[in-house]
C-alpha cells in the first residue's frame, strides 16, 4: 500500500511539474500576448495570421463567434472602424502552462472611450471607456505559440461588488 501511495504521489508532482512553462515558452508566449495588444492600437490585424492558428475560435465582448483566421481579421477590421485612435492598454497579464504545449493566458484590457459605428463622434454616440478581461488558450505547433481560442469579457464593477468578496477583480 505505501508503495501504491508513494507511486500515485509520484505521478500527480510529475504531471505538476510537467505543466510549468520554462522561461523560455513564458516569454515566447508573452511576446504573442503582446503582439496582439499592438495590433488593438496598430489596427493590422493582417499580422494575426503569424501568431494565431488556422481555425482560432474567437468570441467577442458581445457574443460574436469568430471561427478561422480569416473571420478573425475580417471581424476586427469592421469592428475596429469605431475604436479610432482609441487606446487598449493591457495589465496584469498572467500565463498558466496547462501541458508542455497548451497555456492560457489572461490579461486585464482597458479601452478608452469610442464612437460606433466609424469612430466619429456625432456628439449622442460616445461609448464609455470600459475594462475587460481577455482569455487566450495557445499552442506550441512546431516550436511556436499561436493563438487557438479567445474570449474578451467585459468588467461590471457594480456586479463584482456587488458579489461574493472572492469574485473580485485587481484593479
Amino acid at each position: 500500500m505505501k508503495t501504491l501511495l508513494l507511486s500515485i504521489g509520484g505521478l500527480l508532482c510529475s504531471h505538476l511539474a510537467s505543466a510549468q512553462l520554462a522561461p523560455a515558452d513564458d516569454k515566447a508566449i508573452r511576446a504573442v500576448v503582446a503582439h496582439w495588444d499592438a495590433n488593438l492600437n496598430n489596427h493590422r490585424f493582417q499580422e494575426m495570421t503569424t501568431y494565431t492558428t488556422k481555425d482560432i475560435s474567437f468570441i467577442t465582448p458581445v457574443g460574436m463567434h469568430w471561427k478561422g483566421q480569416s473571420q478573425l481579421i475580417k471581424g476586427h477590421e469592421e469592428l475596429f472602424k469605431m475604436y479610432k485612435g482609441v487606446p487598449f492598454k493591457p495589465s496584469n497579464t498572467t500565463v498558466r502552462g496547462i501541458t508542455p504545449e497548451v497555456a492560457v493566458a489572461n490579461e486585464e484590457m482597458a479601452i478608452g472611450a469610442a464612437y460606433p459605428p466609424d469612430g466619429v463622434n456625432r456628439g449622442t454616440n460616445r461609448e464609455a471607456p470600459s475594462r475587460d478581461l481577455v482569455t487566450m488558450v495557445l499552442v506550441k505547433k512546431s516550436g511556436q505559440w499561436l493563438v487557438a481560442a479567445g474570449q474578451v469579457t467585459k468588467i461590471d464593477e457594480k456586479a463584482i461588488k456587488q458579489a461574493h468578496p472572492v469574485a473580485t477583480v485587481k484593479k
